[in-house]
């Protein structure tokens, strides 16, 4: 995980920034992690590799960054939903859980799960910073919502943790591993409606009062 240089105190640029990511995504799914260099990365965005140290440390710092524009997105928009919860709880449940499952099947996101499950055995810190910045952010979360819904005698939840990870897991379930292992290239909006709903049938049929 070499290809390291000090920081510049040249101006950064967000519009610089993105177009790095951009390119970056692109080859370390083409490529996977190990193969990915700086050069290929500057070449495919387009910049100069001064000009991507000027904004990222090294390749390791660029792969985090580039985990961290999608799970970001994700922790924003599961926050926001369950900041507006809607009272009616099997819906609210409902939504999110539509949510994590579009997120995880998406492309990019299957694109560098893949890499990462591929890179972990020789460099385990990128699977960490992963579930530092999305796995467990999304389980505490969860976990804190499913407390208050106790407190609230809509669920019976003694650990909350565990049942927000339970959660996400039957929220994924064999529609995740299917398109993880290539069985299927693309799930229709029905399927992911009835997955979710099956997921919610199981998560209720433990948790409800």
């Amino acid at each position: 995980m070499a290809e390291t240089r000090g920081k510049s105190s040249v101006e950064l640029s967000p519009a610089k920034r993105r177009q790095i990511l951009v390119g970056a995504r692109q080859v370390f799914v083409e490529l996977g992690y190990e193969r990915a260099s700086v050069a290929l990365i500057a070449g495919r965005a387009g910049v100069s590799k001064a000009t991507l140290y000027n904004h990222f440390l090294d390749k390791a710092a660029l792969f985090v960054a580039c985990l961290e524009e999608e799970s970001g997105a994700m922790r924003g928009e599961v926050d926001a939903l369950l900041e507006a919860r809607s009272g009616d709880l099997e819906r609210d449940l409902h939504v999110i859980g539509e949510k994590i499952l579009r997120f995880s099947i998406s492309s990019t996101v299957m694109a560098l799960h893949r890499v990462i499950v591929a890179e972990a055995p020789r460099f385990p810190e990128i699977g960490q910073r992963l579930y530092e910045m999305y796995t467990r952010h999304l389980d505490e979360t969860l976990g804190a919502s499913f407390k208050v819904w106790s407190d609230q005698g809509k669920l019976r939840v003694d650990a909350p943790m565990l049942a927000a990870e339970q959660f996400v897991e039957l929220c994924k379930g064999s529609t995740f591993h299917r398109v993880e292992l290539g069985v299927a290239k693309e799930v229709s909006d029905e399927e992911v409606r009835t997955a979710i709903a099956g997921a919610l049938r199981t998560f209720l049929r433990a948790y409800c009062p």
